[in-house]
């Protein structure tokens, strides 16, 4: 028994490539027959229709396997010899014959492993981010948040607690989940978004150059530390990111003070993002115009009454969620946009009606 008080739980079922199916029949075993001893065991117990690549690699990620064997990166790549040894021991469960080794020790004919080293810290989390689309118990920048707060890092918390003025100037830091490049009639720009080890949030780059520049750290499953522009309007709080660098460039090139501090400066004046823009739209009153490629936004009378995203992704829902609980329309507001989730061929309306802006619209487009 373990002497932690708390902990977290997350249901197998969810994890990406299992499915509730499967578990059900595992949960259904466990409770008839007693815990599996073994992956082994685990293997001749379940039906060989879902002992297969996709399970085992996914519940291996996920570390459903560690309290029967340490090694997740030694179970994922020996699905094959798991998935016959499965097949095996069903043939002859149905046969009832005695096996050619059937007098012998049963350990002696259980298959050997794959002998491979187990994935390292850095790979570990990367493997449970693809198991289950965020980073369930550590976070890659864990090891690095007394570097950054001694840098002025802020974290996605005070986004989250809309603790930021608009114009200010920030750095953050984290992982990009996922990397975007678009183009428009004025130009390319990129759509991020990035986990930290206190949430997600999403950025945007309109500066070609950064993104020409930038194209190799700009990649999923980067880290990275950003100069960023907060942005705060009736589409909400916007990231705008100026500068961007690799993590450990940052740290290594960027003085530490003594005590932990958030740099925060406060910008004045609206800069043009991209000079391109500037040529076609000096008027200062077409700044916010400026900041997001026209073509690439809806105009506002043209919001639509409903809308339609697939869901393909879990890591989609996560964003979509943070997005939305800020748009519900209120009972008393007539006007707003119902939403309809497709997946898996399904059609389900949200219960909501959301008041989304021109911006909410480019955000979810990019997440389809």
């Amino acid at each position: 028994m373990s002497e932690l008080k708390y902990a977290i739980r997350f249901g197998l079922g969810a994890i990406k490539a299992v499915g509730f199916g499967m578990m059900e029949t595992v949960v259904a075993e466990r409770k008839e027959n007693g815990d599996f001893t073994d992956v082994y065991d685990f293997a001749k117990r379940i039906n060989p229709r879902l002992v297969n690549k996709k399970s085992i690699e996914a519940l291996a990620k996920a570390g459903a396997f560690d309290n029967l064997h340490k090694n997740r990166r030694q179970i994922a790549e020996s699905f094959e010899t798991l998935s016959a040894y499965s097949a095996q021991q069903n043939e002859e469960s149905s046969s009832s014959q005695m096996t050619l080794f059937g007098g012998m020790p049963e350990a002696n004919i259980k298959p050997q492993l794959k002998k491979i080293e187990d994935w390292n810290r850095a790979e570990r989390l990367k493997k449970e981010f693809e198991a289950f689309g965020f980073f369930l118990n550590d976070h890659p920048v864990d090891v690095a948040i007394s570097d950054l707060r001694k840098r002025g890092v802020i974290f996605s918390e005070k986004l989250e607690r809309d603790e930021l003025t608009d114009g200010a100037l920030v750095k953050m830091a984290g992982i990009v989940v996922t990397s975007k490049h678009r183009s428009s009639a004025r130009g390319r720009f990129a759509y991020m978004t990035i986990s930290d080890p206190f949430g997600m949030f999403e950025t945007m780059i309109f500066d070609e150059a950064l993104i020409t520049n930038s194209r190799d750290i700009l990649v999923d499953g980067s880290s990275v530390a950003l100069d960023c522009l907060i942005r705060k309007d009736e589409g909400g709080i916007r990231v705008l990111v100026q500068n961007v660098k690799k993590l450990e460039d940052f740290i290594k090139n960027t003085e530490a003070a003594k005590e932990d501090f958030e740099d925060i400066k406060q910008q004045t004046i609206r800069p043009r993002l991209n000079s391109s823009y500037k040529a076609k739209s000096p008027e200062p009153k077409k700044v916010k115009v400026i900041e997001s490629p026209p073509s690439a936004i809806p105009q506002k009378e043209k919001i639509p009454t409903e809308i339609e995203i697939q869901i393909t992704k879990r890591e989609q829902i996560l964003t979509l969620k943070s997005l939305l609980s800020e748009r519900v329309a209120s009972e008393s507001e007539k006007d707003g946009t119902k939403i309809y989730f497709i997946s898996d061929g399904k059609r389900i309306l949200l219960p909501q009606r959301f008041l989304l802006s021109e911006i909410d619209l480019l955000r979810i487009k990019n997440l389809t």
